[in-house]
Order: structure tokens, then C-alpha cells, then sequence
């Protein structure tokens, strides 16, 4: 089993909706006269982290994993953004990193050993760190974002969110 499938491809079409929310975001900031500010410190609840925090995790989870998978180190990037144009910029420049990851360096990653930053002196295999940690808490932090721009009254659906399928014709024999 080759992670790049299950990693790679998932984390680029998501940071893309992502990006088009965002790009939405900005039309209608404009349009309601929100200021980005307003936008970027909304949250769900007090004691969670606001938009602008919950788009640069989802982006250092996509990189921290893929890059780890593939046996290399993440670009760091700071956690400067103060506009929505910025996490636009953010999204994309994830999804460019990630476009360079060779699929050949994933290969028996399933079984490669990913420190656990968090807890010290941990790892987990690379499967159950995709499958059971980055995974879950990078489409934790996507929705959490959709959430928190639909909580503010922007006006966003399902397909914002999921994108376009890859549709086949469904051909009869």
C-alpha cells in the first residue's frame, strides 16, 4: 500500500476548496462589510482556536505528514497571515510543496516510524499516524473552518466543502 494515494492527492483537492472558500470569503467580506479581522478571529467557541488558526493547522498538517511519509523534513512556514489573501497564498503554497513529493518515496511508509511530537519519546507507524492522527485532525480543522465562515452568516454549501467528484460515464455492456 502506497500512502502517497491516501495522503497526497486528498490533502491537494481539500487545501484547493479550502483556497475557494477563502477566495469566496473575500467577495463577501466586501459585500456584508466585514472586515478580514472580524473574519480571521471568528470562532466556535471561545476556548477553540479562530479561522486564521484553523487554516495554517490545516496546512502544516498536510505537509507534516506527506513530507514525513516521503522520508523528508517540512518547509516550516510562519504563522504571520493577518489577511485572507495571505491563507489563500498559505493553501497554495502547501499544495505546490506537496505537488513536488515524488510517490516512489512513500513506499514502505506504511511501516516507517513518525515521531509523535506531542508526547516525547513516542512514534507511530506511518499508517496509524495518516489513518488515526494527521488525517482526522486535518479534515477536523477544514470543517471547523467551513463551520466557522458558515456560523458568521457566508453563505456556503456541500459542494464548497467536497468540490468536484471525478465522474466516470457508467458505460453498459
Amino acid at each position: 500500500m502506497n500512502l502517497y494515494h491516501f495522503s497526497v492527492p486528498v490533502y491537494t483537492k481539500m487545501l484547493g476548496n479550502l483556497a475557494g472558500i477563502l477566495e469566496k470569503a473575500t467577495v463577501w467580506a466586501k459585500e456584508t462589510r466585514k472586515t478580514e479581522e472580524e473574519i480571521l478571529q471568528s470562532r466556535l467557541a471561545p476556548d477553540m482556536f479562530p479561522l486564521v488558526r484553523q487554516i495554517q493547522i490545516a496546512s502544516d498538517n498536510a505537509k507534516s505528514i506527506s513530507a514525513r511519509l516521503a522520508g523528508e523534513e517540512p518547509p516550516k512556514m510562519e504563522d504571520t497571515e493577518s489577511t485572507l489573501s495571505e491563507l489563500i497564498d498559505r493553501t497554495r503554497k502547501t499544495v505546490a510543496y506537496l505537488k513536488t513529493l515524488d510517490p516512489a518515496k512513500f513506499e514502505g511508509s506504511e511501516s516507517r516510524r513518525i515521531l509523535f511530537p506531542y508526547v516525547p519519546d513516542t512514534y507511530l507507524l506511518g499508517e496509524e499516524a495518516l489513518f488515526e492522527s494527521y488525517l482526522p485532525n486535518f479534515f477536523f480543522h477544514v470543517t471547523t473552518a467551513y463551520d466557522i465562515l458558515r456560523n458568521q452568516g457566508m453563505p456556503l454549501g456541500k459542494a464548497d466543502y467536497i468540490g468536484t467528484l471525478p465522474l466516470k460515464p457508467n458505460e453498459k455492456a
